[in-house]
């Protein structure tokens, strides 16, 4: 029997804004300025660490592996989700920023929106193929499973360039102007 494909869209959908919520909440966590500071460094040293779309993806594509893992794969994606948000925290703390822009940000960006999408069909993918676990259909569903991992990395991996060039052209940016100065 074939999945209904539009009920799978929508479900991811709605898994994905659901996500979207998660970070929120992250983003509106309290930290101790030490923690802050402990978070910003970290993020800092990812950041010196990104030399191409790859690097990108491959930390995005590990993660959403994670959130793809039948029966675990929602309360990773929620950890992680909710971890990323932090970040976000973070960063508005040490630059008195609001949070809420922060985060909407990489939406307008366009990058963060198809990282979501991605995200949601990855959990969407774990939530179905563990149903199907438990009612004994797995064997059928697993074909279905796997092109949803496939089409989701695709989405994930359009997100990293996206991501990439963004960032590339800030950096050209600001060293332009650093120049000028």
């Amino acid at each position: 029997m074939r999945p209904n494909f539009k009920k799978r869209l929508i479900m991811t959908l709605i898994v994905s804004v659901a996500l979207y919520g998660v970070l929120i909440l992250g983003s509106q966590a309290s930290l101790s300025p030490s923690e802050a500071e402990q978070l910003s460094e970290q993020l800092e040293e990812l950041a010196k660490r990104v030399d191409s779309p790859y690097f990108i993806f491959i930390n995005n594509f590990g993660l959403s592996l994670l959130m793809a893992l039948p029966f675990a794969g929602p309360l990773i994606a929620g950890w992680i989700i909710y971890e990323t948000g932090r970040y976000f925290a973070a960063m508005a703390m040490l630059t008195d920023s609001n949070p809420a822009l922060l985060v909407v940000l990489p939406i307008f960006l366009v990058y963060g929106l198809l990282e979501f999408i991605g995200y949601g069909g990855m959990v969407t993918g774990s939530i179905i193929m563990s149903y199907k676990i438990l009612k004994k259909q797995a064997r059928v569903e697993i074909k279905y499973y796997l092109l949803t991992l496939l089409l989701f990395s695709l989405v994930i991996l359009a997100a990293a360039f996206i991501e990439y060039y963004i960032i590339v052209a800030v950096q050209n940016f600001i060293g332009g102007i650093q120049n000028i100065v």
